[in-house]
């Protein structure tokens, strides 16, 4: 089944009948069979107490290893009904809840049962659920309010063929969420809903924010976003600085400087708009990371450059150093060092929402920053030094000079040295005496 075929027919399945006896998608009607579709009922007394059974509609075709639909935005929000393949054309429901990013565990306290109809056939899995409990989320909000948030996630392979509702699940392969407004599309009080005669035909109620992410994708963008950024924060800004101290010259700024840092700040605005959107795919566009990075790449994005262009045109103009220059200099440390710090914020942020994060790759990571930092350390420092030794070579010569031309000064009656012109010096060595 193609990514592009199951998005296009599972959002339009995704939504709520509104009608006299039932608020079911008539999956014949709307759904093909080749793909994967969700559907959802809450019937008139559960929307309105706020308390009593929902009911769940979960296919999917020949091909899926696993698929499963959740309440709230993320999978930690609420319980999960995870749907794979058992022996004899059955199907398991396996109800589970999430701590985290790691795999669901099952919870036995989730009173939800697969009613007549679940089953295999034709290799479509079909799983007609009914949950006693579950109209309240993990933070005790209402699930069935207005709007009410749900996930869902699946993977591809071949079936588990499993009864064991503990049985181990890989990470999935795509994943997403959506809202509904079930407060205006309650349905019906019927005891299985999913058997409404045909001729009473759903009117679909549309969903809103939808959201999907491919895990595959997701993945390479996240290696991309962390590669792009580390180079650029931990290798490329420290070392493009260090050139005006390896060559001191009046056109390192203008000729080599600028125009490396400017590859930099292009390198980083990209890790930075992939950062983005793997944000908008973890739909955490405000954690720590991401906040501090906006601080990060925005300084050396805007301020940066600004500061350096008017250094660069006070210098050309007076030979000086200026404010500008000193903060360009302090400022451009602060936000690599700030960048460097928050890239390791990153691997930790990283790690919590995908365990299977090689651990070598915060470790290098810590590496490759210490003898970064050393060699920016060695190379201002021999900088420096060799900064006092020429000004000090400077300061000598000036000294030997200042002798020489002592010994060519002459006592005038006003007790003031004055220099004597060396051609007078030699004429009165070779005028003869006088007697």
């Amino acid at each position: 089944m193609r990514p592009s075929s199951f998005f296009l027919t599972a959002v339009s399945a995704l939504g709520l009948a509104r009608s006299c006896f039932s608020s079911v998608i008539n999956q014949r009607s709307y759904v093909d069979y080749e793909d994967v579709s969700y559907s959802i009922d809450v019937p008139q007394n559960t929307s309105s107490t706020g308390s009593g059974p929902i009911y769940l509609r979960l296919r999917a075709p020949p091909g899926v290893k696993w698929f499963a639909l959740g309440q709230g935005s993320q999978m930690t929000d609420g319980n999960l009904f995870i749907i794979y393949s058992a022996p004899d054309n059955n199907i398991t429901l396996s109800t589970r809840r999430a701590t985290g990013h790691v795999q669901p565990q099952y919870d036995s306290s989730m009173h939800a049962y697969l009613e007549e109809g679940s089953g295999i056939y034709d290799g479509i899995m079909t799983a007609n659920i009914r949950c006693d409990n579950c109209t309240t989320l993990a933070n005790g909000k209402s699930a069935v309010g207005n709007p009410s948030s749900w996930s869902w996630a699946l993977t591809y392979g071949p079936p588990l063929v499993s009864s064991n509702v503990s049985e181990m699940l890989y990470q999935h392969d795509w994943h997403g969420s959506f809202t509904l407004d079930l407060a205006k599309n309650a349905g019906s009080n019927f005891s299985n809903p999913y058997y409404v005669p045909l001729r009473f035909a759903p009117n679909l109620s549309p969903y809103s924010n939808p959201h999907q992410v491919s895990d595959t994708i997701l993945h390479k963008k996240r290696i991309a976003h962390g590669v792009m950024t580390s180079v650029a924060f931990v290798l490329l800004f420290p070392n493009f600085a260090l050139l005006l101290y390896i060559v001191p010259s009046r056109r390192t700024v203008a000729w080599i400087h600028a125009p490396l840092q400017a590859f930099a700040v292009l390198l980083a605005l990209a890790g930075f708009g992939v950062g983005v959107s793997v944000s908008k795919d973890l739909q955490e566009l405000g954690g720590y990371h991401p906040v501090i990075g906006y601080v990060a790449v925005g300084g050396v994005v805007i301020i940066q450059p600004i500061l350096g262009i008017m250094q660069h045109l006070h210098f050309r103009k007076t030979g000086t150093s200026s404010l500008y220059g000193v903060s360009h200099r302090y400022l451009g440390r602060f936000l690599a060092a700030l960048g460097i710090i928050n890239g390791g914020l990153g691997f930790h942020y990283a790690t919590s929402k995908n365990p299977d994060i090689p651990p070598a790759s915060p470790i290098a990571y810590g590496i490759i920053c210490g003898a970064m930092f050393m060699i920016y350390v060695a190379v201002i420092l021999w900088r420096r030094r060799k900064n006092k030794l020429q000004a000090a070579h400077s300061m000598a010569l000036k000294c030997v000079e200042n002798k020489g031309n002592l010994a060519k000064m002459d006592n005038s009656s006003n007790s003031t040295l004055v220099p004597v012109p060396d051609g007078a010096i030699d004429a009165s060595r070779n005028k003869p005496w006088e007697r």
